[in-house]
């Protein structure tokens, strides 16, 4: 009964839904271009001083599913003996090539290893 209640509902939306579609109403369009955006995983994080010192993981979202921080991998080489830490949006900023973090080396170490 309730699958058919299900099936009722969404044969009696359609109509509803295409006129809301022809009234020009479909929702948010994406009008960007494809070369406009990028990923930021595997990109590169210098201090103010201009040294690597990593590189964005992932970009990490609340439970709302907002962006609410950035995944840093730091230290080690060729993935050896580097850590993870989670740091808030506003730790980098974009210079136009990569992001320079606002925290020193130090103080990025000193935070707690992400687990994953």
């Amino acid at each position: 009964m309730t699958r058919l209640m299900t099936l009722a509902t969404i044969l009696l939306a359609g109509p509803a839904l295409a006129q809301d579609a022809e009234d020009g109403d479909a929702g948010p369009v994406q009008t960007r271009d494809a070369t406009y955006l990028q990923s930021v995983e595997d990109m590169d994080v210098y201090t103010a001083s201009d040294e690597k010192i990593g590189e964005v993981e992932e970009i990490l979202i609340d439970g709302d599913g907002v962006p609410a921080g950035f995944l840093l991998e730091i230290g080690g080489f060729l993935d050896l003996g580097d850590s993870d830490v989670s740091v808030p949006l506003g730790a980098l900023t974009w210079n136009g090539a990569h992001y320079v973090s606002k925290m020193t080396v130090d103080q990025l170490e000193a935070l707690q290893p992400f687990d994953e």
